[in-house]
């Protein structure tokens, strides 16, 4: 047995070559959701666009943060008001981001209500 470093369309030869397939399934799957008889779910992975750009951008700045907090715990530079201040806003930003990844927000499937609420919750945090 050998272990080596693959890539997917090596994968999928390997399955080629070795003869697996797999049946399809074709009823009692998860997609596509719906909420009522003819009333489905669109635009799964590409709706609110805006949001993922808002969760994107604020994650970026989240882990800036982090490391520059780090850096003035290493440095010892700042008051103890002020870590203790950052730190609560940290804890807040990485609150709301962890939701914010939750399949339901970061695919777009929420409620138009329920995603308005994680962007303003997550302007919030990071005002």
């Amino acid at each position: 047995m050998s272990f080596i470093y693959s890539t997917p369309s090596k994968y999928v030869a390997a399955l080629k070559d070795e003869n697996i397939t797999w049946p399809v399934i074709k009823n009692h799957d998860f997609m596509p959701y719906a909420r009522e008889h003819n009333n489905y779910w669109s635009g799964f992975f590409t709706s609110r666009p805006a949001l993922k750009k808002q969760v994107k951008d604020y994650s970026s700045l989240f882990h800036s943060q982090q490391k520059l907090y780090a850096r003035q715990m290493i440095d010892q530079k700042s008051t103890n008001e002020l870590i203790k201040r950052v730190k609560d806003a940290a804890y807040n930003m990485e609150d709301i981001l962890t939701v914010l990844t939750h399949h339901d927000a970061i695919s777009g499937t929420s409620f138009q209500y329920v995603a308005q609420d994680y962007a303003l919750r997550l302007a919030m945090a990071f005002d």
